[in-house]
């Protein structure tokens, strides 16, 4: 609506697909009247608490089914939640360490670890991703991981991540084609 206020050809818009964000700077020449608008996709609060497919996110069992005890409205069916497995995880781990060294060099370490538990492979989810969007069924799977004794689990849903990539990238050029249609002069970046 405020179009005819900015000049065109003194604008551009910054799109950082990785960062979900598209930044309007206007007056780009002009140290003291320059200013720029974000709008960026965001996770949904809910999604981003799983920390599905956060590689930096690591729960304990009993921790986990503490959290999906306390967020079960999510799950279709509210009887499935694995709660009582969490609470007593128990799991199988299989090491084998093998090193070879040969009189001319050649070497070889090989590091074996097999990993059984009492959780079932995956389990469903339905919550929102993006913040503003209605609720999708996921399925996410556990990943498991020993460490000086302890097991950790990580959340992966190869599904969501397929999920959000579309989305971001059709929210993005969605927004993209209103702008080039309202105001077809202003340069876009691709950063």
């Amino acid at each position: 609506k405020r179009i005819d206020t900015i000049d065109q050809k003194k604008a551009n818009i910054e799109v950082n697909r990785e960062k979900m964000t598209i930044k309007l700077t206007i007056n780009e020449d002009n140290y003291y009247t320059k200013d720029t608008i974000t709008g960026s996709v965001q996770l949904a609060e809910v999604f981003a608490k799983f920390g599905i497919n956060n590689d930096e996110k690591a729960w304990i069992p009993s921790k986990l089914g503490q959290f999906l005890r306390l967020n079960r409205g999510v799950f279709e069916d509210k009887e499935k939640v694995m709660v009582s497995n969490l609470k007593n995880f128990s799991a199988k781990a299989n090491a084998e360490i093998q090193k070879q060294k040969d009189p001319s060099g050649s070497m070889a370490e090989v590091y074996r670890c097999q990993v059984e538990s009492n959780l079932p492979k995956s389990f469903s989810v339905c919550l929102p991703i993006f913040k503003g969007t209605a609720k999708q069924r996921i399925e996410i799977e556990f990943d498991h991981y020993l460490s000086d004794g302890d097991v950790y689990l990580q959340l992966v849903s190869p599904g969501a991540n397929e999920l959000i990539e579309s989305y971001r990238d059709s929210c993005i050029d969605t927004v993209l084609e209103k702008i080039k249609g309202i105001a077809p002069n202003i340069a876009i970046l691709e950063v």
